[in-house]
């Protein structure tokens, strides 16, 4: 079915976000040969025509057409935007998208050193880039992920005021498939009430073990303990470079480091190994306090609402995780939702390091009663099956938890949130809705299935392309994506994600 919307009446002018990567070159080839003469594609990389990523590091490298740093003044474009009733809430999406490029995490970093300063920067660039949009006529922003950096980010918060059209798609949770949608709050909406029978059922075992790329070598026992290395410490060094050069002429204090590294390294299993792609000294205290939990003893025949913390900062929590993007704000929640005979079983992510995990976060964590921080080994998927039920922001968990005919109650905006067995959080939600639901299984298959009918056949994601389930040719896959966008871009199909009846 085509979607409703006017004919264009002028050129397409498209800016195209995380489109940068070598797989991306021949879709977006075969996207322009597709498109009138007169449509202009602008894509947005350090190498590509547009160097916003310069953004977030304060830098003044060109792209190839424009570095907007270098045309600093004030032009009032994003006048729609700053002037809302809800900028407050775009200003603090954005700050919180531009955190995770901070000093305190990363050796590429802005300058920004109080929320004032932040938020100057913020109307400064959303003013710039609210401008070139209006320069180069933009009518049309395609990005190939739910915006969740700084540039993208502001550049949907820019076009969603303005009234241009947004598009977007979104690597799938299953291989070479991709999802649409035309704005995030459509992430996942399939129609919860809408008869899903008469489409072929998508085959689902309780039983299977769910295998998902981003968690490849996460073990679900604890196996051998790690061992401090070489490589730790020269990023020890390369760190302090960075940020503090004068410490490494304190040996008494390299050999306290050192010595704190090499305690965190081998009390956490070898699969877990706490430096294996960054380190910052203030993330030791982060570990070491998840130390104190390793030998801890948790009985699994209690009451227990099962809560996996998920990875951050990730689109998963900071784009479709709505407001629970502090995900112990849902903590919180499910803790005054649940009766004294509950706990809550909460499990760090075996992926997270210490940014947006600093003392504060647990000191909150542990003034809530009902919550039993769990050992890093302990398997999720028994914790799943011995819970009452799955909570979680939009994590898999929740996908895995009604396969295995558990109730997963999400906070945020999942792909999975439409389907049998799902309870969004909403402030009057009862104990009681959620222990007397029934998964029906086979309505849980038809509606995957419907899903199914919805998704697009393609691969858009680099880290996918290394994990193809089958022979993986990019010409191919390229015509295969980009006929797809094409019909997405003029209408002639339906995104995966739109609102349904039942959201008119």
């Amino acid at each position: 079915m085509n979607e409703s919307t006017p004919a264009r009446s002028e050129p397409l002018h498209i800016l195209i976000f995380g489109a940068a990567d070598v797989l991306m070159r021949p879709i977006l080839k075969k996207i322009k040969n597709q498109l009138p003469d007169s449509s202009k594609l602008l894509v947005v990389g350090n190498k590509h025509d547009i160097g916003l990523t310069n953004l977030v590091r304060m830098e003044r490298r060109n792209g190839t057409i424009k570095n907007l740093l270098k045309s600093d003044k004030y032009s009032g474009s994003a006048f729609e935007l700053t002037s809302s009733r809800k900028h407050k809430i775009s200003l603090m999406t954005g700050l919180d998208h531009l955190e995770r490029k901070s000093r305190n995490f990363v050796w590429r970093h802005h300058k920004l050193d109080s929320i004032s300063d932040s938020e100057h920067y913020y109307h400064v660039v959303v003013d710039l880039l609210a401008n070139y949009l209006v320069e180069q006529q933009i009518n049309l922003v395609l990005f190939f992920e739910i915006p969740h950096l700084f540039s993208d980010t502001l550049c949907y918060q820019i076009a969603k005021s303005k009234g241009i059209e947004t598009l977007i798609v979104s690597p799938s949770s299953f291989p070479d498939l991709f999802y649409s949608l035309r704005k995030i709050e459509d992430f996942g909406l399939i129609g919860k009430d809408i008869d899903s029978h008469s489409f072929a059922p998508y085959k689902i075992d309780p039983d299977e073990v769910s295998e998902w790329i981003y968690m490849m070598g996460i073990k679900q026992y604890r196996g051998e303990l790690g061992n401090l290395n070489g490589r730790a410490i020269l990023m020890l060094i390369a760190h302090l470079l960075a940020v503090d050069p004068f410490k490494l002429l304190r040996i008494d204090l390299l050999f306290q480091i050192v010595s704190r590294m090499h305690k965190i390294s081998s009390a956490l299993p070898k699969w877990r190994y706490p430096f294996r792609k960054y380190f910052a000294i203030r993330h030791l205290d982060y570990f070491e306090y998840l130390l104190d939990f390793e030998d801890a003893d948790i009985a699994l025949d209690s009451k227990f609402v099962y809560f996996p913390l998920q990875l951050q900062p990730e689109m998963t929590t900071s784009s479709i995780g709505k407001e629970y993007s502090d995900q112990l704000l849902a903590i919180e929640k499910l803790n005054r939702l649940l009766t004294d005979d509950y706990s809550i079983f909460v499990k760090e992510n075996p992926k997270q390091g210490g940014q947006m995990r600093d003392p504060q976060f647990f000191h909150r964590l542990s003034r809530i009663e009902k919550v039993r921080l769990l050992p890093s080994y302990v398997n999720t998927y028994e914790l799943i099956n011995k819970s009452q039920f799955v909570a979680t922001i939009t994590g898999t968990a929740g996908w895995e938890a009604i396969c295995k005919g558990k109730v997963a109650l999400v906070f945020g905006m999942p792909w999975y949130r439409d389907l049998t067995g799902v309870i969004s959080f909403y402030e009057e939600l009862t104990l009681e809705e959620i222990t007397n639901y029934v998964i029906d299984h086979e309505s849980l298959e038809c509606q995957v299935g419907r899903l199914m009918s919805r998704i697009h056949a393609g691969n858009i994601e680099p880290l996918k392309r290394r994990h193809s389930s089958g022979g993986y040719d990019l010409d191919s896959n390229a015509e295969l994506v980009a006929n797809q966008i094409v019909e997405l871009i003029e209408h002639q199909t339906e995104a995966t994600f739109a609102p349904q009846e039942r959201y008119h």
